[in-house]
């Protein structure tokens, strides 16, 4: 049986490959443009792949080409079943975020990718995206050190306390602004041009900060500057972690986002002996030329399995209509309020309400830290076992009930240090754990677009959730009650939302979910 490719050229197909065509009684299923629901997705791809086994021959839709051994021909039809071959469906209404990349044999069935190596370059993957993790926000999460020095050496003078700390609160907001804006620029520019843009400007921001002279200099550079270009290169990263496992996908997450963990508590001790060494100007550029370095390092890791189609809407809006994602979003916005509340105002409660000296503050935050780090981890093991939205749930639930319950009556360090040890193990869940229910929620070819809208909720609630915890304080003449209740109820209110999802996808009580 012979077909007529584009070029005309005559390929010769084997005795055994049926056409497609279509039954007079049986029309042609239409194409859908609306990603599968989370409880029909698996029964949907069983289904297909049980008619299935390996072969090279990509079956797409009508109009669309059929490529078989290297070669591609034209399709006459759709809708066929092909004995003894994976049949790959190209549907581009569903792969909102990619099309077949068949150097990395990466199966997709209606769109949704089927085939997960579960390892191999994969770790590849989780390695660099660790080290971006590390490097994108580090620098933020670390800032308390640069505050310290600019208050004591008087760097700015008239400057508040809360003045500064702006830097390191811009820095963090901004991370998440390109969210939204990634994969539009993906494909304008190809995942590679966005993650090399990201790392150019985000070492750029560092060493340009060395140069200040006023403190609105360090909001555009260090803060603005910095985050935007961290977030472009984290985006991209991101997602294309997950492409690369299925099953391990908890612990793979896991172990990638343990890099910002780690990297605050390894990073913290490091500046501090940098500036008293080489001086505040210096460290920033040695922060700056280490971010280029390490970054490009596992520049060439940063590869994913589908790549990124040229055509469709610049902002996918229809996404809000997968089942369950106007939940997603609540989470995300709510979560973010109370979650770095503790972070900000321990070493402060730790100083003013127990007596403790500036070097313990510092103690428990890397206590913080160095448990949060782990956590991750253990977690993303945890959520391949025992059910991602269980987990979260879980997370956020205990986070916040830590702080109402223990940290409300911390009246000696050693219930604030059981408290930091808790909120650690707890308040690390939704960083490595939101992102694996995503792509169980709208599916992993549409990830990178949910998590830019997601993410960017987190705007708001990084960049005021600290001030407003401070407002309640003063507000109540210094007492930290306020500020304690308003961090706990945040996760606990955002626990609920993932409830919701959770019985969405599983009603059953007692169910992995």
């Amino acid at each position: 049986m012979t077909f007529e490719n584009p070029s005309s050229t005559r390929l010769t197909l084997p005795a055994d490959f049926e056409t497609p065509h279509h039954h007079p009684h049986h029309p042609a299923r239409p194409r859908s443009t609306r990603a599968p629901s989370v409880s029909s997705e698996k029964q949907g791809l069983d289904g297909t792949l049980s008619n299935a086994t390996h072969s090279n021959i990509t079956h797409v839709d009508e109009d669309d080409y059929v490529e078989y051994d290297g070669k591609s021909i034209k399709n006459g039809g759709s809708g066929s079943k092909v004995e003894d071959s994976v049949i790959t469906h190209k549907t581009e209404e569903n792969l909102e975020d990619g099309v077949l990349d068949n150097t990395d044999n990466a199966s997709i069935i209606n769109g949704r990718i089927v085939n997960y190596p579960e390892g191999g370059f994969g770790w590849l993957v989780v390695l660099a995206s660790f080290i971006v993790n590390f490097w994108a926000f580090a620098p933020n999460i670390t800032f308390g050190v640069y505050q310290a020095y600019f208050l004591q050496a008087s760097t700015f003078p008239g400057a508040l306390p809360t003045d500064i700390s702006w830097v390191g609160s811009i820095g963090t907001a901004a991370m998440f602004i390109p969210g939204p804006f990634v994969t539009p620029l993906t494909r304008l520019l190809g995942l590679k041009a966005v993650v090399a843009i990201g790392i150019l400007l985000a070492s750029l921001g560092l060493i340009l900060a060395s140069f200040f002279t006023q403190l609105w200099h360090l909001y555009l550079a260090q803060g603005f500057l910095f985050g935007v270009g961290g977030g472009l290169v984290f985006f991209s990263s991101i997602s294309v972690t997950a492409q690369y496992f299925e099953k391990r996908r908890g612990l793979a997450n896991g172990i990638a986002v343990a890099g910002s963990g780690i990297g605050g508590l390894s990073l913290a001790p490091l500046t501090r002996y940098l500036i008293t060494q080489v001086g505040i100007r210096w460290t920033q550029r040695i922060m700056g030329f280490a971010v280029l370095g390490f970054m490009s390092a596992v520049f060439a890791f940063i590869r994913p399995r589908v790549q990124t189609v040229k055509k469709g809407p610049i902002f996918d809006m229809s996404i809000m209509r997968v089942p369950g994602f106007m939940y997603l979003m609540a989470t995300a916005f709510v979560v973010t309020f109370g979650y770095m509340v503790p972070v900000f105002l321990i070493p402060t409660y730790s100083s003013v309400e127990l007596g403790q000296t500036p070097a313990t503050s510092a103690n428990l935050i890397s206590i913080f830290s160095g448990i949060n780090a782990a956590s991750r981890i253990i977690l993303g093991v945890a959520a391949d076992k025992l059910g991602r939205t269980n987990t979260l749930f879980s997370c956020c639930f205990l986070a916040g009930a830590s702080c109402l319950a223990i940290w409300s009556v911390a009246s000696n360090i050693q219930i604030l240090t059981g408290f930091m040890v808790v909120y650690g193990l707890f308040g690390g869940g939704f960083i490595s754990i939101f992102p694996v229910v995503v792509a169980q929620v709208v599916g992993i070819e549409r990830l990178s677009a949910a998590l830019g809208i997601l993410y960017f909720g987190n705007v708001v609630g990084n960049l005021l959730g600290a001030p407003i915890a401070t407002a309640i304080m003063h507000a109540q003449g210094g007492k930290y009650i306020g500020a304690i209740i308003f961090a706990g109820l945040s996760p606990v209110a955002a626990a609920f939302f993932v409830l919701a999802i959770r019985f969405r996808i599983n009603k059953k009580i007692l169910a992995v979910a």
